[in-house]
């Protein structure tokens, strides 16, 4: 029995030994990736000292954020980075002092630069090192920026669901602005982690509209130089109509209305509104958007696609459904444009999925020379992510209501600085610098600190 038990012993110890002896072996092959990435500047661009930036690593998993400084040659080195998804961001700031010194060329107030890649796969190696290469570009910068964002709507059964969402535009500058023919895009793009046609998909993942059909053949530039609506809305005026005054804004609501009330559809059926706090007033708001003017003939319109007595409605350019539609779960961009020419002949295409334009959703193609503003949003959660429809140069990075649809959260531009008891919003392209979640919405207001 002592022997038996002496040689099972022997035999476990001889196992376990092994196991480890592999395990050592699997170990010492598996070494912790050495990430560095490599950031230039824009071609277009001659930089003499445009380096000493910082890049920023985000473990999707984690959520740990690990820093590190470009050297001379703009590499930023990363050491011992596990296998996982990860956010990296760049954001570059100049004083017109500095750009001048940089780039010899003048401006009047800063400038700022991104560059980002989101949920980039870092896998496991051998110890070799992994090199990304991020381009830095000059943001986009206008006098108007979108301020709040609340897509993601209040509790189904308690609340108003949908019906309160709202859009806020801000005036960011010193002088009074025009809001008169401004248009709000909901940018599309890919609204799934998986997609069946990825032949038609670029490196990065979004869709390649260089091969999608529509009303006219896809140019070349059709990834870099456009974007693409699902859904655009323009503000009436004659270009004097409505000023915006310095550090003010305007709402545009789905409906006007205070969502705090019962809500009466147009079949007379009354929803009732258990958890008013956990909605908005909006019988405030500026502006509202009603479709059903622009539905086509024969098509039938949304019972809660009301008019407000005495609100005018932005002008539908391109609809998306029967009412003002801001998705929910958070995939789709927005942005800031004015254009100078005729909207209604711009070409449209259909998902590059799609081998005919007969019967199929279109999307507008909007050149992105004309945008003033734009903000991405994203799910909630890492798993959901979606590859970016907006470049760095327009939104290096992406904000978010953490708490995920229905949930009452907002989106709201950060304040930099109060002047003059003017606030003055941060704008500096990357929404996951200059947006915070804020609950509930406020309509015209501002998070406190």
């Amino acid at each position: 029995m002592q022997r038996t038990t002496i040689l099972l012993f022997s035999c476990s110890l001889l196992a376990l030994l092994a196991g480890t002896a592999c395990r050592r072996e699997l170990d010492s092959e598996l070494k912790a990736t050495t990430l560095e990435v490599q950031v230039s500047y824009d071609n277009e661009l001659s930089v003499s000292n445009g380096g000493d930036y910082m890049v920023q690593l985000k473990n999707l998993i984690t959520n740990q954020v690990d820093s590190a400084k470009a050297n001379a040659a703009g590499i930023a080195r990363f050491d011992y980075v596990s296998n996982g998804k990860y956010d990296i961001q760049i954001t570059k700031r100049f004083s017109p002092a500095a750009y001048q010194q940089a780039f010899g060329a003048h401006v009047d107030s800063e400038v700022t630069f991104n560059a980002a890649a989101t949920s980039y796969q870092v896998g496991i190696s051998s110890g070799a090192v992994t090199r990304l290469n991020l381009v830095l570009r000059q943001s986009v910068t206008g006098d108007w920026v979108i301020k709040q964002l609340y897509y993601a709507g209040s509790d189904l059964y308690k609340a108003a669901a949908l019906r309160d969402n709202f859009f806020e535009i801000y005036n960011n500058s010193d002088k009074v602005l025009y809001a008169d023919s401004l248009c709000m895009m909901f940018v599309y793009g890919r609204l799934s982690t998986t997609y069946r046609a990825a032949d038609k998909l670029l490196e990065s993942g979004q869709f390649d509209w260089t091969k999608a059909v529509g009303t006219a053949p896809a140019p070349a530039n059709a990834n870099t130089d456009y974007l693409y609506a699902q859904a655009i809305y323009m503000f009436p005026g004659d270009g004097k109509t409505y000023p915006v005054q310095p550090g003010q804004g305007l709402v545009v609501a789905r409906s006007a209305i205070n969502h705090q009330s019962p809500f009466t559809n147009k079949n007379g059926k009354v929803y009732q509104v258990s958890r008013p706090d956990l909605t908005v007033d909006l019988s405030k708001a500026d502006f509202e958007v009603i479709t059903t003017p622009y539905l086509e003939p024969g098509e039938s319109e949304s019972l809660i696609d009301i008019p407000t007595p005495g609100k005018k409605s932005l002008v539908v350019i391109q609809k998306f459904g029967k009412t003002m539609m801001m998705d929910n779960i958070g995939r789709i961009g927005y942005a800031l444009f004015r254009a100078p020419s005729d909207m209604a002949n711009w070409p449209k295409y259909a998902e590059v999925k799609e081998s005919t334009i007969e019967g199929k959703t279109l999307y507008t193609r909007v050149p992105k020379k004309y945008i003033i503003d734009a903000v991405e949003t994203q799910p909630n959660t890492a798993d959901r992510r979606l590859p970016k429809k907006l470049s760095a140069e327009l939104d290096a990075g992406f904000t978010y209501a953490p708490l995920g649809s229905y949930s009452s959260q907002a989106v709201i531009r950060k304040v930099k600085e109060v002047r003059d008891g003017r606030r003055i919003l941060e704008d500096t392209n990357n929404s996951s610098n200059d947006f915070e979640s804020i609950m509930p919405a406020i309509p015209g207001g501002f998070k406190e600190k």
